[in-house]
């Protein structure tokens, strides 16, 4: 404009320059909306409903809420009568509407005062998660007096976040030759069970010594490692087989078996029939994942092999296993890389305690902010993989985020000893025990 005008005066404040910014403006907007259209476009910028239509283009769909479960227990004081407490018993909470019912039937038997019942949030997501002890109200359920909860629920799951979305896209696309570690973590963090319960974390643990030796160890957020084995598998079907010659033969067994069975051969050729005890390791070995047994020697042709006494899981763990391994004949399914041994195992868990001393807002309900403190710090342990460790700051982070939170100083339990951090081992995750959060060392 100087160059070809008379007009000189571009100094800030001057007519010329005012509208010489005016257009520059409006010039700037319309290149950040068509940056922001062409993000819209990409994995990173995409967000809500854009993201979810990037993510159908390449065939990963947002995982929807899941819901909490976890186990109460129910007593009465009259045990004269055997008593059946049916399916959709409600109980409730005096902190939430959020209610809990059964899923199946359940028998008191006459002299039983109490029993351990497996309750489903009605409400979809973290919202029905429950920190210990806050399931404490009958709503619906005829012949009990009390209903007592000693673990939390942590497992229920909020709609993926856009960040997991993302996160979990990557290994999608690394998981496309279905070989990388990355792809069986895709694989467990994206399959759903028969009973609508998924992994929430999933880490692939490579033996350092033995090569080939691989776990995909899972948890749901409520520990499945540290629950009764009654509760996670079922006795494996007993199998026999006749061994006609030498080399080689392999047995089938069911799938994702969890303990070692008994192997005997017997010779019903004789009479007495002989039996003899295998050992694992010198005459044969035990394919857990895919559940087959291998023989090693040729001691028992000529004679019946039967395989007994063996547990697997069901459940999650079972089914994941399943189809990790595949379907014989259908080369479109199965993950398993050739060469290795793949174990789905529930993750070990290490329980944390933790008192946390908050300081409240004036004015806010203590008991409400207390409970949110307790079941945010609760879901943050239920969210760690395997091997990760938690950090007190964090935690204090964490606690901090809730509403109505002035301070917090977290110490070890029933101390006034500050907490460290946590460092599990390598297979290990950590899941909460007790976490309460008091308002003096008291714990009042």
């Amino acid at each position: 404009m100087v160059v070809r005008t008379e007009l000189t005066d571009v100094r800030e404040g001057s007519v010329l320059y005012t509208l010489f910014a005016t257009v520059a403006e409006q010039i700037a907007e319309a290149d950040i909306r068509l940056a922001q259209i062409r993000d819209q476009f990409t994995f990173e910028g995409a967000s809500g409903t854009d993201l979810d239509e990037r993510m159908e283009e390449v065939g990963v769909t947002r995982l929807s809420a899941t819901t909490a479960t976890g186990t109460v227990r129910v007593s009465r004081t009259d045990t004269t009568e055997e008593i059946t407490l049916d399916a959709g018993a409600s109980f409730g909470r005096t902190d939430s509407e959020v209610t809990y019912v059964t899923s199946e039937d359940y028998t008191l038997g006459v002299g039983v005062s109490a029993l351990d019942v497996t309750v489903t949030a009605q409400s979809a997501g973290s919202n029905g998660n429950a920190p210990s002890g806050t399931i404490n109200t009958i709503v619906d359920a005829d012949g009990l007096d009390a209903v007592s909860q000693a673990s939390p629920l942590a497992n229920g799951v909020d709609a993926e976040s856009d960040a997991s979305l993302r996160s979990r896209a990557r290994r999608y696309l690394n998981s496309l030759a279905r070989c990388q570690p990355s792809a069986l973590e895709y694989q467990a963090l994206s399959f759903t069970a028969s009973d609508n319960t998924r992994a929430s974390v999933a880490t692939v643990y490579e033996d350092p010594v033995t090569f080939g030796k691989v776990e995909l160890l899972i948890d749901d957020g409520n520990g499945i490692g540290a629950l009764p084995v009654s509760q996670i598998t079922e006795a494996g079907e007993g199998v026999s087989y006749y061994v006609n010659s030498t080399g080689t033969k392999t047995i089938g067994l069911e799938r994702a078996v969890a303990t070692a069975p008994t192997v005997v051969r017997k010779d019903l050729t004789q009479n007495p029939v002989p039996t003899v005890t295998m050992t694992e390791g010198t005459d044969y070995v035990v394919h857990y994942g895919r559940g087959t047994i291998t023989l090693l020697n040729d001691t028992a042709v000529g004679q019946t092999v039967f395989v007994s006494d063996y547990l697997v899981y069901t459940g999650l763990v079972g089914e994941l296993q399943s189809h990790i391994e595949g379907t014989a004949g259908d080369v479109t399914s199965g993950y398993r890389p050739a060469g290795i041994s793949l174990r789905v195992l529930p993750a070990p868990v290490t329980k944390v305690s933790l008192d946390l001393l908050v300081v409240v807002a004036d004015g806010a309900n203590i008991s409400t902010v207390t409970d949110s403190v307790e079941s945010a710090v609760t879901s943050y342990l239920a969210s760690l993989g395997a091997g990760e460790p938690a950090y007190i700051a964090r935690i204090i982070d964490v606690a901090m985020d809730v509403d109505d939170m002035v301070n917090v100083t977290v110490y070890r339990p029933n101390s006034t000893t500050p907490a460290s951090d946590f460092y599990p081992s390598t297979r290990n995750v950590l899941r909460a025990e007790s976490i309460r959060a008091i308002t003096s060392t008291t714990g009042a």
